[in-house]
């Protein structure tokens, strides 16, 4: 079982005048808590971009619920399938001139999704980034291949997966085959490649529609033919797809040109265990993962400027993992006065407001109470197995702050990806 040992981090902002903020770190080593495994399940958790695999990993095959996106509110239904992998149960429906983050959305970086237009998913650019939403819910939205991956599925990627996709945080575009694709799904759901096959994908639990395609500013083959892009390339101008209609299922062979508009399902692989093999030998590994928090903020601030410091997490594992951090009560607050230092991702010198440092230089961002990514400077630790993540903090205050002790807990997660 996945051990998780997680220390609470007291961050303590005392005011010693009205003029003068002084942001202490204390770690309270008495109050290092050990906690198993996450225990949440799909039935525990209200938005996609909380989805983790270890949720996925804890949730039993079938179970079923209701999901939002943070991004534009549309709600999901999902459902753990066969494959043991958690999956979207509609299509996708993502549209407008949004701009994704790494903080809600499977990206590496910055994404802007181009607002929806039929036209312009032709032969003359296969590396067109466009989407088309037909205000169908069963359909969802049509993506280009570029559009499906977020930017990456561009001309310098002429086989293997892409880095990124349009989906929530948490999940991602299935790769062509192996753990989290549609060959896996289909085979393990015990869909085969004929007509009963091809009913038994359209129908619940699963829910493919025949949703068509975009070619030539034109909606094709609506209530014929379902095409789902997968992550995965082809060639320079091709991906994988699945494909189905009446009377066949294609989930791993398929391919096609990258301009035309699919949709998109994505799923949240498990984080399962993992059992290796060899002869009669079965070898079970169980995830250890161990993470010890500090924090280093011990400067004096006044509202003519930031006062930085920092969060530092020291994580040893046998396997990938991802560090979080949330807050319970995101604002910094007082005991004796009213008044927070908001969490917040404006900091505007001379009024009051703290948030973790991004990855773009001045810019900060806002701690919540679900946990999430934030950019962090890395450094190797004593042994190669230990690793030093540092997450910045930026805090700033007002003339008029009231002088007191204003505080909150930040929790430390790691968890295995």
């Amino acid at each position: 079982m996945l051990q998780i040992h997680k220390k609470r981090i007291k961050t303590v902002v005392p005011l010693l005048c009205s003029s003068v903020l002084v942001l202490s770190g204390l770690t309270f080593f008495n109050s290092l808590t050990t906690y198993a495994a996450e225990t949440r399940t799909l039935t525990n958790i209200t938005n996609m971009q909380e989805m983790t695999p270890l949720i996925c990993a804890n949730s039993a095959i079938g179970a079923t619920t209701t999901l939002t996106d943070t991004r534009d509110g549309e709600q999901y239904t999902v459902r753990k399938h066969e494959d043991g992998n958690c999956w979207m149960t509609q299509n996708l429906r993502l549209q407008g001139s949004k701009t994704l983050t790494p903080m809600d959305s499977d990206v590496t970086s910055n994404y802007t999704l181009p607002a929806s237009d039929p036209n312009g998913f032709d032969n003359t650019n296969y590396y067109a980034n466009q989407m088309y939403y037909a205000n169908d819910a069963t359909n969802g939205a049509y993506y280009s291949w570029t559009a499906a991956t977020a930017g990456t599925g561009d001309a310098n990627l002429t086989s293997g997966d892409a880095p990124s996709s349009v989906c929530p945080k948490g999940w991602k575009l299935p790769p062509n085959s192996g753990r989290g694709s549609y060959a896996e799904f289909v085979a393990a759901a015990g869909i085969t490649n004929d007509a009963a096959g091809s009913t038994k994908l359209r129908s619940a639990p699963y829910n493919f529609s025949y949703a068509g395609s975009v070619s030539e500013s034109t909606l094709y083959n609506v209530g014929f033919y379902g095409d789902y892009w997968s992550r995965t390339a082809y060639s320079d101008i091709i991906a994988y797809h699945l494909g189905f209609d009446s009377s066949t299922v294609y989930p791993a062979i398929l391919n096609y040109y990258r301009y035309l508009g699919f949709p998109v399902r994505c799923v949240a692989t498990s984080g399962s265990n993992t059992t290796t093999k060899d002869g009669n030998l079965s070898v079970e590994i169980l995830p250890t993962l161990t993470i010890d928090a500090v924090t280093d903020m011990d400067e004096v601030a006044n509202p003519t400027a930031i006062t930085t410091g920092n969060i530092t997490a020291t994580v040893s594992a046998n396997g990938a993992y991802q560090v979080l951090l949330s807050a319970k009560e995101p604002n910094l607050t007082s005991k004796e006065v009213d008044d927070i230092i908001p969490a917040s991702s404006n900091l505007t010198v001379g009024t009051n407001g703290w948030g973790i440092a991004t990855n773009d230089a001045g810019a900060y961002a806002a701690i919540t109470t679900v946990p999430t990514v934030y950019y962090n400077t890395t450094a190797i630790g004593k042994v190669t197995t230990q690793t030093v993540h540092t997450f910045n903090i930026g805090a700033t205050i007002s003339p008029t702050l009231p002088a007191s002790m204003y505080s909150t807990l930040v929790t430390v997660t790691a968890t295995t990806i």
